[in-house]
């Protein structure tokens, strides 16, 4: 009678207990991944776009008057040095991501990022100037490509556009908080420091303190980060199996540098890049000039900022959630996102007298961040290999940099106030990236048919083998 109870017990306890699917676990791992490595990125890549945009927003309070930047394209090539740092410092960043651990990498990257930011204040010349936005080029060069790698290890490829449009979104979470903060600051009475100045110590400042904080909060690689009991680790590695991409390795294998740089697609996503991110240039370095010159006063111009951050979250989390849940479309998504900025240009090339109009037509500049985001996550996911992967991240923030190099070169200050030219500029770069994400598109289709067709449907066996999309005939290109 005692073994019947017994028994009776061990059946109505197995009864009682809820069933957890492996389906929730991955769930609730994702959710656990999400919280510790989206809020870094985030806040992370937010101060890095406030300081890359500061020069726009200080450029009406003074900056361009007192070191000598309102003549021809002494402003732009102040805007243009800061990406031929970038170009400078990308693939020695890149390689440092691979070599080194991400999180002292990036923390490192943000604190010397920061004190050049501090120095800012101290140029009093054209050359000054020059320097050190050259410098904190290669400086923040970096950043992009050690999150392109930390998404690319933690997220599976179908998670990895939405994780890289949330980062990338906080540019627009830059736009809507600097603006406010500078509009305060610039209010502030000195008799040493002008309001430019200021701006440049508080941003400074602030990323210091949290380039400080990133050495013990950055997210580290799934085999050593904090927080995750052993189990939950090797889900980690064993869940992006599927990605057939490989896992992290610490050898530079210098073959994956050859293949990646005589690949089509290589190339197609360098151009791609380049061809969305004129827009770039034009809302981050020119937006403030741009309403200036459409006659409002600086402090006005600075706040016509906001709307900016605003676009560029619906933008850019809108791309990300399209290339999710819409199969197969991360190229119409590119070509779909110049339309927008097409019909921008050609109206602030041919309206003339609307002051509204023109406001409305520059705020559609914004959807180049939804084609250019689409370039992030295909320069993560779309090639396998840890120093392959490395290489593509280097190549997609190349083309960032060439696109913004582009874009400021547009504006002329003999094209001021309007500028009708330098959008015809980057609307002819906007017809270009519409047709060429289709032919890129179509050459990556074929190959993932002609590989179905040669070595049959995809395995996962050889998913967290270090090995090139080349080498692993199981690997199949996003599009």
């Amino acid at each position: 009678m005692a073994t019947d109870d017994k028994t009776a017990v061990e059946a109505t306890s197995e009864v009682s207990l809820p069933h957890v699917s492996e389906k929730d676990v991955d769930r609730a791992l994702l959710r656990k991944i999400d919280w510790r490595v989206m809020p870094v990125l985030c806040i992370t890549y937010a101060l890095q776009y406030w300081d890359k945009g500061l020069l726009g927003q200080a450029a009406v309070f003074g900056l361009r008057t007192d070191l000598g930047l309102t003549q021809g394209k002494s402003y732009a090539w102040v805007s243009v040095v800061f990406y031929f740092g970038h170009i400078a410092g990308m693939y020695p960043g890149s390689l440092l991501a691979q070599r080194f651990h991400p999180k002292r990498t990036c923390s490192i990257l943000a604190i010397v990022w920061s004190i050049i930011m501090l120095t800012t204040p101290a140029c009093t010349s054209y050359a000054g100037i020059i320097a050190n936005r050259f410098f904190l080029g290669v400086v923040e060069a970096g950043v992009s490509p050690v999150f392109m790698l930390v998404v690319g290890t933690w997220y599976t490829h179908s998670e990895q556009v939405l994780r890289s449009s949330i980062w990338y979104s906080f540019s627009g979470g830059s736009l809507l908080i600097s603006p406010v903060i500078n509009f305060g600051l610039a209010h502030i009475q000195s008799s040493r420091l002008k309001p430019w100045q200021i701006m440049y110590l508080f941003a400074g400042g602030i990323s210091f303190l949290w380039g400080v904080a990133l050495l013990w909060i950055f997210p580290d690689t799934p085999q050593r980060a904090k927080g995750f009991t052993e189990s939950e680790r090797e889900r980690l590695v064993e869940r992006t199996r599927v990605n057939n991409a490989g896992t992290e390795n610490k050898q530079v294998k210098f073959y994956q540098i050859a293949e990646a740089l005589f690949e089509f697609q290589f190339w197609g996503i360098l151009v791609l890049s380049l061809l969305s991110c004129t827009g770039s240039a034009v809302v981050t370095q020119f937006a403030s000039i741009v309403f200036n010159g459409l006659g409002f006063d600086a402090y006005t111009s600075l706040l016509l900022n906001l709307p900016t951050g605003a676009m560029a979250f619906i933008c850019i989390l809108g791309s990300g959630y399209l290339g999710r849940h819409w199969k197969d479309s991360r190229f119409f998504i590119i070509s779909l996102s110049c339309l927008p900025v097409i019909i921008g240009c050609s109206l602030l090339w041919k309206l003339d007298n609307s002051r509204g109009g023109k406001i409305f037509a520059f705020y559609l500049l914004n959807f180049f961040s939804s084609a250019w985001v689409q370039c992030i996550g295909l320069g993560t996911s779309n090639t396998g290999g840890y120093t392959k992967k490395a290489v593509y991240a280097s190549g997609t923030f190349i083309g960032y940099s060439l696109g913004n190099v582009t874009g400021s070169l547009l504006f002329d200050q003999k094209f001021a106030p309007k500028f009708g030219q330098s959008f015809t500029g980057v609307l002819i770069c906007f017809v270009i990236c519409f047709f060429l994400a289709q032919v890129v598109r179509f050459v990556l289709d074929r190959e993932n048919k002609e590989r179905t067709r040669v070595h049959g449907p995809p395995t996962f066996d050889k998913g967290l083998e270090d090995l090139s999309d080349r080498e692993n005939f199981s690997f199949r290109y996003a599009i």
